[in-house]
């Protein structure tokens, strides 16, 4: 117990307090857990939890810790610094490079089985990313049953050795892993991932329960004898061999064994075909006046254009892309991963045509690679007036708006929401349009007159790209 004191004492004096007043930081710090797994014995007097902090902080900050899992607090475990509503607070201060608390066991003395601790991080301040989030921490019990029932170890395997899925299947497939028996204590079973060269998680593909470290945690529940491991591959317009991953029962808890079934080859099979036939963006939004309401498409649609914005937009699936006759948005099914400048050919395939706050939308993109052509393409916005703007002429291309300025700009107002623009040589007045994703959301509003670059939405919107795109 004086251990534990010690302890509290010492890691109240690291932590301190800190202020909620966050300062925006250009290059973001990045907060991860040190390892995804950790062990902590019932019987031991604390285990210190670190994350680690890639840089030192250049800001004050705050980070948020979720617990979850078989193990309950405080019936098996406490946390210091204190939980509040199940949500341990970690403060960030300036120059820190590491974050540390402690979890301390509760030696019950009756045999309960090992249990979980799963740990989440989640809600970085700003200026702060997560890198490693999850962790699994088991709990093993050191106590003896007094009158032990011998048992035979219960064997784990997958349902079937092998399994073939198309790229295409955005649906996934499920990976049946299977007790022969139902286990009387929670059992957890890791499935190792063998990948082929060149193939990337959350690139080529992704898995629900989530790979961390090439590892897939699954946890049985008493009674339980089967779990699901969701595989999802990306579907890209690139014409390429299948892919054979190897999935491996790897390790397991006590009480359980490898059984005969231990390994599943999954073949993803690659079934683009080369398409010549490009249509323009112009084509593309010519559908939302002859198709009513939402509408989408049943096969193969390509289109090629240069992404021109990836910060302001609605989130981190979206995307502005543009050619020589018009520009679009563009939602993805999961996060972007193109970079303003790729121009590149996407299949629109199974994407729904959608309007989103006002601007002609293809939602639910599934080709999130798409094949870049070439990288670092400048495109030059179209210098239009805020007439022009009004008109709704340019919605979706990049354009520059001469001798403009924010009435409202009064020193304390910043970009975040709905900001009036307006300019002397026009009687009309715009919106500009910054979504709470955007970089530059909390940064002040400029005095005076600048020109300013953006995408032009539909009516009297403008979604500037970001501070650079202003000049006085």
């Amino acid at each position: 117990m004086k251990t534990k004191l010690f302890l509290l004492m010492t890691l109240l004096l690291v932590l301190g307090c800190s202020s909620d007043d966050l300062a925006y930081v250009v290059n973001k710090t990045t907060v991860a857990f040190e390892s995804s797994t950790l062990n902590l014995n019932e019987a031991e007097d604390v285990l210190v939890v670190n994350v680690k902090l890639d840089k030192p902080a250049k800001t004050q900050g705050n980070l948020e810790v979720v617990f979850s899992g078989s193990a309950i607090n405080p019936d098996h475990y406490i946390v210091l610094p204190e939980l509040e509503d199940g949500v341990l607070k970690l403060p960030i201060e300036e120059g820190d490079d590491e974050l540390m608390f402690m979890i301390l066991p509760i030696n019950d003395e009756v045999n309960t089985g090992s249990k979980l601790i799963i740990i989440t991080l989640q809600n970085p301040s700003v200026g702060f990313e997560l890198g490693l989030s999850t962790a699994n921490i088991s709990i093993e019990d050191n106590d003896v049953d007094e009158n032990p029932v011998e048992t035979e170890p219960i064997a784990v395997n997958f349902k079937v050795r092998s399994a073939t899925i198309s790229e295409s299947e955005v649906d996934g497939y499920e990976i049946e892993v299977m007790l022969e028996r139902a286990s009387a204590i929670q059992q957890v079973v890791e499935i190792a991932v063998g990948l082929p060269n060149n193939y990337e998680y959350w690139v080529d593909f992704h898995t629900d329960p989530e790979m961390v470290d090439f590892l897939i945690p699954l946890v049985f529940e008493a009674g339980e004898t089967s779990k699901m491991i969701k595989f999802y591959p990306a579907n890209n317009n690139e014409v390429e061999a299948n892919a054979e991953l190897i999935f491996t029962i790897s390790n397991w808890s006590e009480g359980l064994m490898q059984g005969s079934e231990f390994d599943l080859l999954l073949t993803v099979e690659e079934d683009d075909v080369i398409n010549s036939e490009i249509h323009t963006i112009a084509e593309l939004k010519a559908y939302f006046t002859t198709h009513e309401g939402n509408w989408y498409f049943s096969t193969d649609y390509f289109i090629e254009g240069v992404v021109t914005s990836t910060d302001n937009v609605p989130s981190s699936k979206f995307i502005y892309i543009q050619d020589e006759t018009g520009g679009i948005m563009l939602g993805f099914i999961l996060n972007n991963l193109l970079t303003v400048g790729d121009k590149v050919q996407i299949n629109l395939k199974n994407a729904t045509g959608e309007e989103v706050n006002g601007h002609k939308t293809m939602i639910g993109v599934e080709d999130r690679l798409g094949k870049v052509i070439t990288r670092n393409v400048s495109v030059q916005p179209v210098e239009i007036s805020l007439e022009d703007l009004v008109k709704g002429t340019f919605a979706g291309q990049l354009v520059k708006i001469k001798n403009v300025f924010f009435p409202n700009a009064d020193g304390s107002r910043v970009w975040e929401g709905s900001q009036v623009l307006s300019s002397n040589a026009n009687t009309r007045q715009a919106i500009a349009t910054t979504y709470n994703k955007a970089s530059f959301r909390q940064e002040i509003l400029p005095n005076g007159t600048f020109t300013v670059t953006g995408i032009a939405g539909n009516w009297n919107h403008l979604h500037v790209t970001g501070l650079s795109a202003i000049h006085f």
